[in-house]
């Protein structure tokens, strides 16, 4: 989401906190509810996606030079406050910085910081949902302070208007208003040359499905964009505190949406720094971009890649009814790992050698209630074996324990019964306030690990037998082709555990 993070109700000082609104759809708030209490939109409130390469929009073609001055300049009109800068001179230095010029006029809005109060956030991002979020271990019913947004930018009617928190808000964190409407002018820019458009059509060409990942890739190269210019802009002209790596931070869990939120602005600007910061270089990484975070994340080097996991078919009789599915990313599995306790360096490198996943939500039959199952492949056993032992890790430091021999034979893998021989190792730890216990059916297949999840551990049995079924069923014939015309990858030697996880206390 090219959201991020917002001013929090406390004194400390924060990373410079910018957006433009470029929502992912069904997120959490990154930084407050999707309104605000006098009902301006916040970060979340409408998507803005890139436009289709080399496309100029309906509204440019429209309004391309309706505002400009008899000096050729852009107009900057400011409504409702006067700043103590001058935004035409701030405009001017950013489109020197960025390569780009401003085709039509810019209206500036400020608005003032909600209350302070703390809240319990949505546990939806991207295209995760609670379902999802409790199978990743990310979901808290715990409260987290709200974070308002420092600017935001949307376009509207073929107009570009940026709203800025004010001035002696902004102060108390170190932050000028100058900076904020530096970031704010990029994402300006962007709208006015087609990078971004009200629609989605762009961003979604660029993918076969819009999920998790894939919004988190386009979300890191437009607000990537912004840091780089906002960070030039600060060197040469000061105005403020600023630091990228303060984006790259771990919140609280009842705080994972805006944790999340806040990683495409480091890891976008990391992607540039790696891959050449030029202007033309970034407007080309936009209009063309990476294929997931994980080839963001480790740009020029050779990125393990798969077809995406297909669809698990499942007999008809066992009554779980498909309502979703998504693909989430080594991103989101490196920062749910960290969330979770696991160092920097552990989460990356077991997160290191993603090649595809997908993630299936159902509905359980009765009282079964939401299950998920997801299937993730990797570039080898062996790092489909690192990542099954740091997700046990992780579930371990969230206080699941069991009954095996975790390694006895040096494979990685979990001994039920200490003999050296795989098998399945069952954890149960009860509820508690602020997240629900969680089961866990656990399977290295080869490259492949496949993980079903439930509040219920009846439920994840019966929906891990299903995909068992239906897995079976179609053993014996050739490569499965999904709805997304998608080749099922092969496996390999077998090694399951089934894990209760506890919930967070």
């Amino acid at each position: 989401m090219a959201g991020g993070r917002g001013a929090t109700a406390g004194g400390a000082r924060l990373a410079l906190v910018l957006a433009v609104v470029l929502a992912l759809a069904g997120a959490a708030p990154a930084a407050g509810d999707p309104t605000g209490a006098d009902g301006r939109p916040t970060v979340t409130e409408t998507i803005r996606e890139a436009g289709t390469p080399g496309e100029t929009t309906a509204a440019e073609t429209a309004t391309g030079t309706a505002d400009q001055s008899s000096d050729g300049a852009v107009e900057i009109e400011t409504e409702g406050f006067d700043p103590d800068y001058d935004p035409a001179a701030v405009l001017d230095r950013v489109e020197r910085l960025r390569g780009l010029s401003a085709r039509q006029g810019i209206t500036l809005h400020e608005y003032e910081p909600p209350a302070d109060e703390t809240y319990d956030a949505r546990d939806s991002f991207g295209a995760i949902r609670p379902a999802g979020a409790k199978a990743l271990q990310l979901y808290s019913n715990a409260s987290t302070e709200r974070r308002t947004p420092l600017g935001y930018t949307v376009e509207r009617q073929a107009a570009v208007h940026i709203y800025l928190l004010n001035d002696s808000a902004l102060a108390a964190h170190d932050v000028s208003q100058q900076a904020v409407l530096a970031h704010e002018f990029v994402h300006a820019l962007q709208f006015q040359h087609g990078l971004l458009s009200p629609s989605r059509a762009g961003l979604r060409s660029e993918f076969p499905r819009w999920t998790t990942d894939a919004r988190l890739v386009t979300t890191a190269l437009v607000e990537g964009d912004a840091m780089w210019v906002t960070e030039q802009y600060l060197r040469r002209y000061g105005r403020g505190d600023y630091s990228v790596a303060e984006y790259n931070r771990t919140l609280t869990r009842a705080a994972w949406t805006h944790s999340v939120a806040g990683t495409p602005y480091y890891y976008g600007y990391a992607y540039y720094e790696r891959t050449g910061g030029a202007p033309a270089e970034r407007t080309g990484a936009i209009r063309d971009p990476p294929g997931s975070t994980a080839e963001l994340l480790h740009p020029g080097e050779r990125v393990a890649s798969a077809p995406t996991p297909p669809v698990p078919e499942l007999p008809e009789s066992a009554e779980f009814p498909r309502t979703h599915t998504d693909t989430v990313g080594e991103l989101v599995v490196r920062h749910a790992l960290r969330l979770n306790g696991l160092s920097f360096g552990r989460a990356a490198a077991a997160a290191d050698g993603w090649a595809a996943d997908r993630m299936s939500y159902y509905a359980g039959p009765g009282a079964a209630g939401p299950a998920t199952h997801w299937e993730t492949v990797w570039a080898s056993p062996s790092e489909a074996r690192e990542f099954a032992a740091a997700w046990r890790a992780m579930l371990a430091a969230n206080g699941a324990d069991g009954t095996g021999e975790y390694d006895a034979d040096g494979t990685g893998e979990y001994d039920a019964d200490g003999t050296g021989e795989n098998g399945v190792e069952t954890l149960s730890v009860p509820a508690s306030d602020q997240a629900p216990g969680m089961h866990y059916a656990i399977e290295r297949d080869g490259a492949t690990v496949r993980i079903t999840a439930a509040e219920r551990a009846d439920t994840v049995e019966r929906l891990a037998e299903a995909v068992a079924q239906g897995a079976a069923s179609e053993a014996g014939s050739a490569d499965e082709v999904d709805s997304d015309g998608e080749v099922r990858p092969g496996g390999g030697a077998n090694a399951t555990a089934t894990l209760s996880c506890p919930p967070r206390p």
